[in-house]
């Protein structure tokens, strides 16, 4: 069966994934806090702040809402379709990094690697700009290397264009990035004079931009965004979230040290550049006060390509210990799952079958194949476990919880259960929730006379429903919380 899988091309792998990415947006809900932030701060352009007036993901998030009102779209989803733009050109810029530095790496192995990743991104990921930030992150470090190669005039704009774009985003970490970036070029005495002067110019240019916004954030009452983080604990947090979130992937970075600095693998400046920004990435998570999971975009895009040309011809025999890792993930799966309810006894029978499900596609793994593979092989084994397990785990979610998610319920008990027009109902709730705010705001303040008062209270499973036989009562997925609740319907 290995051996079958092994011969699956790369381009069939990237496709499903880009199919499973599309798929993921628009089946993915909402109902988080920080979305309903953000949808509700486009909408009221009239709130914006010095900092979001000039931030350009809610610039284009603002021209997309009104493209959607004029075209009377009122999905969400249409939202999510800047993620979309965003994971696909940071897809495209890391094709254009690996052609200008590393022209005989075969590209496909790395884009899918990334596209696979890029399905949690797109599910989980809030619509605050986070890939935005670390798509500018991987541009900047684009367009300084090949400033570096290619001195023309238009990789020196687009640098300096992209640095005031990340700024207007508040994203400092960049200034890591050129500033290494320079320092290295700089310390080979071999350049040129003339270039020396233009590396120092743009640095200098980049930095008094920084600090021409850090005033500006000051003399506007904004929060300096650019903080370091001393304690203690938080720095404990990030290193596990860091090292939980990348368990796999480090696994096998650790091996691709070991091949470049001992066995002098593929080892060059190239990939020392690589490893130097790794360990800056890393330190900048976990010291940084902000935008630290698009610092993880910015590692993730990095690291698969300095893994994969570290080992794309390396044939590891005991790799398979690493790849072990990746039973984690089925684990994971059946820890979000089983957290929705209060108790075991209250998981469905047919949950099991899906726990069961996925722990036998783990098994589909390099790691129990008795053959010694290539590393790009092998990887083609994990590749497609990885989507069988998420194009499962997605229909599953789907599948199962559908008609559960909280506004899906709220909206179907008013229509069906309760008889009233949607359109003409007024909602009353006995607290604030993300979910409701962001499904519902005109039920929430109708500009209309109602035909249909609806109230409704919030309950947690371990408090008793209200009982009351002129009400209903249902058990809903509050996505916010990340658990089921009581909701009782009162139609007055």
């Amino acid at each position: 069966m290995f051996r079958i899988l092994t011969n699956i091309p790369y381009f069939f792998l990237l496709a499903c994934s880009f199919i499973l990415l599309f798929l993921t947006a628009f089946l993915f809900p909402f109902g988080t806090e920080s979305d309903t932030q953000i949808l509700n701060l486009i909408v009221d352009k009239n709130s914006w702040s010095f900092r979001d007036s000039i931030n350009v993901h809610n610039i284009f998030s603002y021209f997309l809402n009104l493209i959607l009102d004029s075209y009377e779209i009122r999905s969400l989803y249409g939202y999510r379709f800047l993620n979309l733009i965003y994971f696909s050109l940071l897809i495209f810029t890391l094709y254009k990094i690996i052609k200008l530095q590393f022209y005989d790496l075969k590209i496909l192995p790395v884009l899918t690697a990334i596209t696979c990743t890029g399905v949690i991104f797109i599910s989980f990921l809030s619509l605050h700009g986070i890939l935005f930030i670390g798509l500018i992150s991987l541009i900047i470090f684009y367009f300084q290397i090949k400033f570096f190669i290619e001195e023309k005039t238009y990789n020196s704009f687009f640098l300096g264009l992209f640095c005031i774009i990340a700024l207007s985003l508040g994203n400092y970490f960049f200034l890591l990035i050129v500033t290494t970036l320079s320092i290295l070029k700089l310390s080979d005495w071999k350049i040129e004079k003339n270039k020396r002067f233009a590396i120092l110019s743009n640095l200098s240019f980049i930095y008094i931009l920084a600090i021409i916004f850090v005033i500006l954030d000051q003399i506007y009452g904004e929060q300096l965004l650019f903080k370091i983080n001393f304690s203690l604990s938080e720095i404990l947090k990030r290193t596990y979230l860091i090292v939980g979130l990348l368990l796999p992937i480090i696994s096998i970075l650790i091996i691709s040290f070991y091949y470049n600095l001992v066995k002098k693998i593929n080892w060059n400046k190239e990939l020392f550049l690589y490893l130097l920004l790794i360990a800056i990435s890393f330190l900048a998570f976990i010291f940084l006060n902000n935008q630290i999971f698009s610092i993880i975009i910015f590692i993730l895009s990095i690291l698969t390509i300095y893994i994969f040309r570290t080992l794309e011809f390396v044939e590891l025999k005991w790799l398979r210990l690493f790849y072990l890792s990746f039973l984690l993930l089925p684990a994971f799966v059946i820890y979000v799952d089983t957290s929705l309810y209060p108790n075991i006894e209250a998981i469905p029978k047919f949950n099991y079958l899906f726990y069961a499900l996925i722990v036998i596609i783990c098994f589909v793994n390099p790691a129990f194949s008795m053959q010694s593979q290539l590393f790009v092989e092998s990887y083609k084994i994990i590749t497609f476990s990885f989507l069988l397990l998420l194009s499962i785990s997605l229909s599953f979610f789907t599948i199962n919880y559908q008609s559960k998610f909280l506004h899906k319920g709220i909206a179907q008990t008013i229509t069906d259960d309760l008889s009233c027009d949607l359109d003409k109902t007024e909602i009353i709730s006995n607290l604030e929730n993300p979910t409701i705010s962001l499904y519902f705001p005109k039920n929430l303040k109708p500009s209309y006379f109602p035909d249909c008062e609806i109230e409704l209270a919030f309950t947690s499973l371990d408090e008793t429903p209200i009982d009351n036989p002129s009400s209903i009562n249902k058990t809903l997925l509050d996505l916010n919380q990340k658990s089921f609740i009581n909701v009782n319907f009162i139609k007055k």
